[in-house]
């Protein structure tokens, strides 16, 4: 009965645990099926593709994403190779790749998938290898990048495009960092400074400013305004040691996502010599406004003292002592002048008196007068076919007696000057370049920027006026001087002359002036000259060439007395009228009148001021004809001739 009992019992027990086992596993069945649900559920609605891979390479399960991306339905897909989706894996580059991965290592990499219509997708794979039980499988989420790839094929053109742009500038441009180092640079930034990119690429901007320290970019970063451009000027050295100026542009930007400076640098070298041009011409006028008024007043002394000269010389034989000391006299106001023209070169507004010249033998026979009983030679180059220029004779010569007296004191112990000339052609105009070149002492670098500034000399004897002048002489016939040199090495200053145009002016073979000797019948002039002595030493030398003359001290009187003649008789042939009345009415307003009333006058302009506008375009103020104070015999002879052989 006991036994019979306790068998009961351990059966009722037994039972029991069976019946709590199977509600166990009946539970643990639901939370698989529950789990396996959320897994499901989980996986089906996941927006990236999902597939499971055996270690065959066969797809075992995916999801309804993967079949959406593909264009495969989850039947076609499952027991398909990797392969079969994946151009980039083989079944055995899959199997390579299976073993070179370990269990829970997470891979991520990027392939390209193919669709079912053959389109390719491209894709980043997450995925990690796992053991399940006696089972092996790879879980792999797949994500589509078409977009980002597009966006990233987008940056990389703006970048190339960016890059060709950048590149394609003729400034420099810059990225730098906050710590002052280079980040990246432009083609322009090694062709310009002469370092390679690498070289640039390890260096900073204190590398290439002088006047910046690691401090100093620093600072400069600091206070760097987020939302303005910084502008500003400095000088760039290049490997070579040469000094470029240069105007800088800064901003911040964000660069390869950190705040960066961007900098662009542009070459201001032709701008700053522009502004040294001006600085220089304005320099020039300041004292040509003093000058040509000192000038002015001085050249009408000069022309009654070298008019009575002349006068005397005239009675005198030549064998007479007292006719050599009145010579000598004259070649010493002969350079008195000639310091006055220097004076009046200056003056503002002053044009030269312009004519077509052929200059080829008149440069050689310029210089070699100026090099008279020196122990300096000329060696001459002159091109035979050289064309010819618009150049005003005299200011010319004087161009020429200066750059040879600079070189003939650059050679105290002798020596050789070079002087050629030749025509040069470019696709914007045609010149004549001259080119002066000597074996002296050189110029130093310090000197060179200054050398045509008024009043800059370097020598013990001089008045620093002779090349200033010879720049401003050029300057207004729309020419260019420069000079180069280097210490004992000689100098080469280079003039360059436009080139006239020879349909429209008849070219004059030489700069001196011819004395046609056939002699004018008596005429009746008029001079209009408020200088009495002026009108005195005038009067002697058209009184002695047979003329006969009335004077009149200011514009009005010259006007009424033009009138009455006319028309009253006997006319006046010739009118002399100085541009220049004190207190009065000019020559170029009486001019004007007498014009009015007889539109066939002959009025010869005349004056002391040489560089009044006037005087270089007489024509088109009515004038027939122009002769510039202090008077030559000879000159007033010719021009009066011209005068009234000119048609009206």
């Amino acid at each position: 009965m006991n036994d019979d009992n306790k068998t009961k019992e351990q059966l009722v027990a037994e039972l029991q645990a069976i019946r709590r086992r199977v509600a166990e596993l009946e539970q643990a069945d639901q939370a698989l099926k529950t789990s396996e649900e959320k897994y499901r559920q989980l996986v089906d609605t996941a927006s990236d593709a999902i597939y499971i891979v055996s270690e065959d390479g066969l797809i075992i399960d995916t999801n309804e994403s993967a079949c959406a991306a593909l264009g495969w339905t989850k039947k076609e897909l499952i027991g398909k190779t990797i392969s079969d989706i994946d151009p980039n894996f083989s079944v055995e580059k899959f199997k390579r790749f299976w073993e070179s991965i370990g269990f829970d290592q997470q891979e991520i990499f990027e392939t390209t998938h193919q669709k079912k219509n053959g389109a390719l997708l491209p894709v980043e794979i997450s995925g990690k290898k796992y053991k399940l039980a006696d089972t092996t499988f790879y879980y792999g989420i797949a994500r589509d990048i078409a977009e980002r790839k597009q966006v990233e094929q987008e940056l990389r053109e703006s970048e190339e495009k960016y890059r060709a742009l950048v590149n394609g500038m003729r400034d420099t441009v810059w990225v730098i960092d906050f710590d002052g180092n280079f980040v990246d640079i432009n083609s322009a930034a090694v062709e310009i400074l002469g370092y390679s990119r690498e070289e640039l690429l390890t260096m900073g901007p204190v590398d290439i400013d002088a006047a910046l320290d690691a401090a100093a970019i620093k600072q400069l970063i600091k206070e760097m305004p987020s939302d303005e451009i910084q502008i500003f000027e400095t000088l760039h050295t290049t490997k070579d040691g040469r000094q470029i100026p240069v105007e800088i542009q800064s901003c911040l930007i964000k660069y390869q996502g950190a705040r960066m400076i961007l900098s662009i640098a542009r070459d201001i070298t032709d701008r700053k010599q522009a502004e040294a041009e001006r600085l220089k011409l304005k320099k020039l006028e300041s004292v040509g406004m003093l000058a040509g008024g000192i000038a002015h007043d001085f050249n009408n002394l000069l022309t009654a003292v070298f008019g009575n000269i002349e006068m005397a010389k005239m009675f005198l034989s030549p064998d007479q002592k007292s006719y050599h000391f009145l010579e000598s006299a004259g070649r010493s106001m002969e350079s008195a002048t000639n310091l006055t023209k220097q004076l009046l070169t200056f003056a503002k507004g002053g044009d030269p008196i312009k004519e077509t010249l052929s200059i080829g033998e008149a440069l050689i026979e310029m210089a070699q007068f100026s090099l008279r009983g020196s122990n300096v030679k000329l060696h001459p180059n002159i091109a035979s076919d050289l064309w010819p220029v618009e150049a005003d004779k005299g200011q010319l010569s004087q161009v020429i007696s200066n750059l040879v007296i600079n070189a003939q004191q650059a050679m105290p112990d002798g020596g050789i000057i070079t002087l050629s000339a030749a025509n040069i052609e470019t696709s914007e105009s045609r010149y004549v370049q001259i080119t002066m070149q000597d074996e002296g002492i050189g110029i130093a670098p310090q000197y060179l920027d200054r050398i045509f500034d008024p009043y800059f000399t370097s020598k013990q004897k001089g008045s620093g006026l002779g090349l200033a002048i010879t720049h401003s002489i050029i300057s207004k016939h729309n020419g260019a001087i420069t000079v180069d040199s280097k210490l004992n090495q000689g100098a080469i200053f280079t003039i360059r002359l436009p080139a006239a145009d020879v349909a429209k002016k008849a070219i004059s073979d030489n700069l001196s002036s011819e004395i046609d000797s056939e002699p004018v019948s008596a005429i009746h002039i008029l001079v209009l000259d408020d200088e009495v002595m002026i009108r005195d030493v005038l009067g002697a030398m058209l009184g002695t060439m047979g003329h006969i003359v009335t004077y009149a001290a200011d514009g009005q009187e010259a006007i009424a007395k033009y009138r009455e003649a006319y028309q009253n008789g006997p006319a006046y042939d010739v009118v002399i009228a100085d541009l220049t009345i004190a207190g009065g009415m000019g020559g170029q307003a009486a001019a004007q009148e007498m014009i009015k009333i007889n539109p066939r006058a002959k009025i010869i302009v005349s004056s002391g001021y040489t560089t009044d506008p006037v005087m270089a375009n007489y024509e088109a103020y009515g004038f027939k004809g122009v002769v510039a104070k202090p008077y030559h015999f000879a000159d007033l002879q010719k021009v009066i001739r011209q005068v009234l052989n000119a048609s009206s």
